[in-house]
């Protein structure tokens, strides 16, 4: 008998997917829904109407591809036939004997979520059917708008659900091992006369080193196919194939292939398989390479009947996809494999090695899960938001270490620690960042990966006045890069070289270095404009494409604010303005507020030196995310701190916020750099007199508060909170892992007391978000008779655009309302939780 606890874990499922879906009116149409706003997305999908005719059809299919038993097919077929939502109906639909023959998504999904079914075999096949249709008739209908990455996670869900719940009386379908090395699950299979009619798999290239034979990785499909990729990246390869007599320019000999699920194999498409045979046609065959494209999470692809082409996937790395093969879309019998000339047939045992569709499942939910956090990361640094990145990417991570069956965790652990390492960089913790990416790449093998981190490490190097060292990993960097063919990593390399040269050329006042360092920067800022030449004729998926462009022009945009340093020193005060104008431009185009700022201080920086003040001026404090001053002390050196001297001779005001509240002080203090923290500080003696030594002193302690609740609350106390967000003694280990923070710190120790927690009934009563000289905080003390009560953590952002502004709130408080809303939601929710019983911990 199932158990409780997976009984509801399934619902969960459901109500996951259905969660996904907002209530909208059935008299909405889906041709009334913009299809350009992703906000409107889920109204699309909850509209898209399906017919009982095409779950019917494709409830056939489902039925042999997960081997359903017989007792399974009527109950199905007549709930599909019967199923009607009364409370959503018209009048007339009422008055009808007979049911409309089409319901929306959503009322497909709650019909089937208050239905009451004998066994919970039937409700996971609906499911299954459920969406495989909705991928069907969404791919299927020309007028439809596209698979948005949302409906691509519910049709997840679905399928997820059916695979992997403990309910069923036995698991449906099987996986075998494909010809091409991934793992193949049949979820929708109909045949027509011995061929493929539709054909709906799930698709897992496992992290295993398992990935088919070379020889034959050119292929092709007898029926049009489209693919939706779940998770990972892979490199789709398009050839043009034509037949030639000449041995001479021949590429490869074609090949056809049959199948067996037992028995002698023969053309005929098995669905269930126990091995297939390649078999040489003696036809030569001359493959010329026509398009590259490399897919990513979310996207969608189509590969037309009888086409050629190859995928290619990273042997440590799992990608996963929904395949649907369509003969509706083109069907061409003699579709073949190309291999080898002159060799013998092959034989591909489909043996899955005890890998069950439910096992393959669970592993693409975690990369999924992963993926989620790392793709949150990404657009947070992309923007430079350091903070939520660093939070984003420690998710990861830990998501990685709790989870139990993680696949080929080493992997996807370097992955992360090397994107903490650049965060850390970010920050101007270049301890904890050589740290991190030294031990990520002590444990790497050769890879795209381990070019980019070496290449970070050098950064970290550079800014610790390591030159030496930098200059080292640099050449390493270049050197690898080149053999490798990886212009990008090559681009960054020549460009980081250039800096380290110029610095060594002020240390040693050498002008032929100086004109190494300018020729090296001209060959960064020439190979990015020949990557973005390249991109605009590059068939490419434009995910992909946006991604690389960007990356060129960040790295164009640094070359040429470097290019103007160079110039300066060199007395071409034409030239400096000119080049850090263009990397002004160029960084405009960009997300990276901290990319703009500095940017903007090379242009300023030119123009000052070329008497131009008042335009200077105007740049180094150009209000917006970052200022020059700000990016000069997120990422602290003995470089920028010369700069950031140049911006106080200028009489700049250092004392401006960015958007997140934080002043130059914050990063400063933040970043231990105390080099420039003294910097700072007699200039708020400069600015506010040293009578103001008591409001200074205040200053640097709030900067010093905000850091320690950086480094307690993000990196010690979240994870703690995350990995144990489900066990019953989770305060216990928080308060414990609180205590451990301030006993290993005496800094810490210094400004923090112990747990302090704000009772609701007062939190309540006060009607704003309170400060500590508001006293309404005291130390936590669970209540011996009542228990240990229940506590909520807040953690949030500063609101009030003010950056002289007391509360980090607005004039609305709505950070506070917020935290009320959520609190009552979250009381609603949980009635055995008393509201006298409950605190609220403010971070």
């Amino acid at each position: 008998m199932p158990t409780r606890q997976a009984e509801v874990s399934n619902k969960q499922k459901l109500s996951d997917a259905l969660k996904e879906l907002p209530i909208k009116p059935n008299n909405v149409a889906e041709s009334s829904v913009s299809h350009n706003s992703e906000a409107n997305s889920n109204s699309v999908t909850s509209n898209f109407r399906i017919t009982r005719a095409t779950l019917l059809h494709v409830y056939n299919g489902v039925f042999v591809a997960t081997k359903t038993s017989e007792e399974n097919v009527e109950p199905i077929k007549n709930w599909i036939s019967s199923c009607r939502l009364p409370e959503r109906e018209t009048l007339a639909e009422k008055e009808n004997p007979n049911p409309s023959d089409a319901l929306s998504f959503r009322d497909w999904l709650d019909a089937m979520a208050v239905s009451t079914f004998d066994n919970e075999d039937t409700r996971q096949l609906i499911m299954l059917t459920l969406g495989v249709a909705f991928l069907r008739d969404k791919s299927r209908n020309p007028l439809s708008a596209p698979m948005t990455a949302a409906d691509l996670a519910i049709v997840w869900r679905l399928v997820y659900a059916a695979l992997t719940t403990p309910l069923v009386t036995q698991p449906f379908s099987s996986a075998y091992r494909s010809a091409q090395g991934f793992l193949a699950v049949p979820l929708c299979s109909l045949m027509k006369d011995g061929n493929i009619e539709e054909l709906f798999r799930l698709h897992v290239w496992l992290p295993d080193g398992q990935r088919g034979n070379p020889d034959l990785a050119i292929h092709s499909h007898q029926p049009c196919a489209q693919s939706w990729i779940l998770a990972g990246e892979a490199t789709d390869f398009s050839y043009q194939v034509e037949p030639t007599k000449d041995p001479e320019s021949a590429t490869h000999a074609e090949y056809t292939l049959a199948w067996s699920d037992g028995k002698n194999p023969d053309k005929i498409y098995r669905t269930t398989q126990t091995y297939s045979v390649i078999k040489e046609t003696s036809k030569l065959m001359i493959a010329k390479p026509t398009n590259t494209a490399i897919h990513t999470r979310d996207m969608t692809y189509t590969v037309p009947a009888a086409a050629y082409h190859r995928s290619e996937v990273q042997p440590d790395a799992l990608h996963a996809t929904l395949f649907y093969f369509d003969s509706g879309r083109g069907f061409q019998r003699n579709a073949g494999v190309l291999g080898p000339i002159g060799a013998e047939n092959f034989t591909q045992l489909r043996d899955p090695a005890g890998l069950t569709p439910g096992l393959l499942a669970n592993k693409v939910n975690m990369i999924r899960s992963w993926e989620d956090y790392m793709i949150e990361g990404h657009q947070h640094a992309q923007r430079a938001e350091l903070e939520q990145a660093s939070r984003a990417f420690n998710s990861a991570l830990n998501l990685i270490e709790v989870t139990p069956g993680f696949p080929n965790a080493t992997r996807y652990k370097h992955l992360v620690l090397g994107e903490l390492g650049n965060i850390n960089r970010g920050f101007g913790r270049y301890e904890q960042a050589k740290d991190v990416l030294e031990r990520a790449l002590a444990e790497m093998g050769p890879s795209a990966q381990r070019i980019e981190f070496s290449g970070e490490l050098g950064v970290v190097y550079r800014h610790m006045n390591r030159l030496d060292d930098a200059k080292r990993a640099f050449e390493m960097q270049y050197n690898v890069a080149k053999q490798l063919n990886y212009e990008q990593a090559a681009c960054r390399a020549i460009g980081n070289l250039g800096m380290v040269n110029y610095q060594l050329s002020q240390q040693n006042h050498d002008a032929i270095l100086l004109q190494l360092a300018i020729d090296q920067l001209t060959e960064r800022v020439r190979i990015a404009r020949q990557m973005i030449d390249k991109l605009t004729l590059a068939a490419m998926d434009p995910k992909t494409l946006a991604r690389q462009r960007k990356y060129a022009r960040t790295r164009e945009a640094i070359g040429l604010s470097r290019l103007s340093l160079c110039y300066t020193a060199q007395g071409n005060k034409d030239g400096a303005i000119n080049a850090a104008h263009d990397s002004l431009n160029v960084a405009l185009q960009l997300e990276d507020s901290t990319v703009i700022a500095m940017s903007r201080f090379f242009y300023g920086r030119a123009l000052l030196r070329s008497g131009r003040k008042t335009n200077a001026m105007e740049q180094f404090s150009y209000p917006g995310a970052c200022t020059p001053a700000i990016a000069l002390c997120k990422e602290p050196s003995k470089e920028h701190r010369q700069y950031l001297l140049e911006l106080v001779e200028a009489d700049v005001d250092l004392d401006l916020a960015d958007t997140t509240g934080n002043t130059t002080l914050d990063y400063a203090v933040f970043n231990n750099d105390s080099a420039t923290v003294q910097i700072l500080i007699e200039r708020l003696r400069q600015k506010l007199g040293r009578d103001k030594e008591y409001q200074i002193s205040q200053r640097v302690m709030n900067a010093r508060l905000r850091k320690g609740y950086r480094e307690i609350f993000q990196e010690k106390l979240r994870p703690a909170l995350l990995s144990n967000a489900k066990a019953t003694d989770t305060l216990a280990k928080l308060r414990r892992v609180y205590a451990d923070a301030l006993s290993a710190s005496g800094y810490e120790r210094d400004l923090f007391d112990g747990l302090k927690v704000v009772p609701y009934s007062d939190f309540l009563r006060f009607g704003k978000l309170p400060r500590s000289s508001d006293a309404l905080a005291h130390p936590f003390q669970p209540n011996a008779s009542t228990g240990p009560g229940f506590l909520i953590f807040f953690s949030y952002t500063r609101i009030n655009r003010n950056p002289r502004a007391l509360s980090p709130d607005d004039e609305n408080n709505t950070q506070y309302r917020r935290m009320l809303d959520a609190t009552e939601q979250f009381l609603e929710f949980h009635p055995n939780v008393d509201k006298n019983n409950l605190s609220i911990w403010i971070v």
